[in-house]
């Protein structure tokens, strides 16, 4: 059986989605999240270095992490262009997985994944058997249906984003990252008005949302901005430079805490407890 966005139905998993720079020195709360959800100390967890430059490195800083953390397999996947994405040795390793982390970098490298064999393996096992999945920074963005490639301009326009497709992990929401830190909030409303069926999520660092079924919760220590231009009215301009007229577009801010249900679009005060 089939679901509405063409995955196999069951029992979802959980997305851990972090908008780059988390604590990995003192506590390092969220990742410690991903290794419980991942298993514990029975977690077998993988390690995506497709977007970093220094992949050695950045495996070696989340081994370090993740076993202080209590899971003392981490095995790396580089996968460096679509022949590493299809292939059987890749398939055999996001098999044998209980959590896929997906770290940040350039996320025009992760294009290469996008409807390959790996990302048919992620979607379905986290769909049908629920796989946890987490990304930060330029993991982060590769999660929903379309990410975020670039674009820094401080107008809402269309010249003010560049995207394109992503894994399709989340098909209703465009997620942006580093958002208050490097002032995205342009850059979001600027793809929301492109496509306003989105929802757009800009998380600031050391910041995560925990998505499960048609929700998620706020966690980490920043705000999370729900940029939400279903009901707005949006008016392009001829060129691609010039501004958009965009009218009651709702902006949410939601700090940790904080429970979003995407598919009623409403924002609630979850309750009192440990901000991570």
């Amino acid at each position: 059986m089939e679901d509405d966005d063409g995955g196999h139905s069951g029992d979802p998993g959980r997305l851990l989605i972090i908008g780059g720079a988390e604590d990995r020195c003192h506590g390092a709360p969220l990742l410690e999240r991903f290794v419980e959800l991942c298993g514990g100390d029975a977690a077998r967890i993988v390690l995506v270095t497709t977007a970093t430059g220094a992949p050695d490195e950045v495996h070696a800083d989340y081994e370090r992490v993740f076993r202080r953390l209590g899971a003392d397999r981490t095995v790396p996947l580089r996968l460096r262009g679509r022949s590493d994405a299809d292939a059987d040795d890749a398939a055999k390793i996001i098999q044998d997985a209980t959590g896929v982390f997906i770290s940040g970098g350039d996320q025009s490298r992760l294009r290469a994944l996008v409807g390959s064999r790996i990302n048919e393996i992620l979607l379905d096992r986290h769909r049908a058997e629920g796989l946890v999945i987490a990304g930060t920074s330029a993991g982060a963005t590769a999660m929903g249906r379309t990410m975020i490639l670039g674009g820094e301009r401080p107008d809402v326009s269309a010249a003010a984003v560049r995207t394109g497709p992503g894994l399709g992990l989340i098909p209703k929401m465009l997620i942006d990252m580093h958002f208050g830190e490097r002032g995205r909030l342009p850059r979001l409303l600027s793809a929301v008005a492109l496509d306003p069926d989105y929802l757009g999520v800009g998380i600031d660092e050391n910041t995560g949302i925990l998505v499960e079924s048609n929700a998620f919760e706020v966690l980490g220590s920043g705000v999370v901005t729900v940029a939400d231009a279903g009901r707005a009215t949006v008016v392009h301009p001829a060129g691609d430079g010039d501004p958009i007229t965009l009218f009651g577009v709702r902006l949410h801010l939601l700090p940790p805490g904080c429970i979003f249900n995407v598919e009623a679009r409403e924002a609630t005060i979850g309750p009192a407890h440990d901000r991570y």
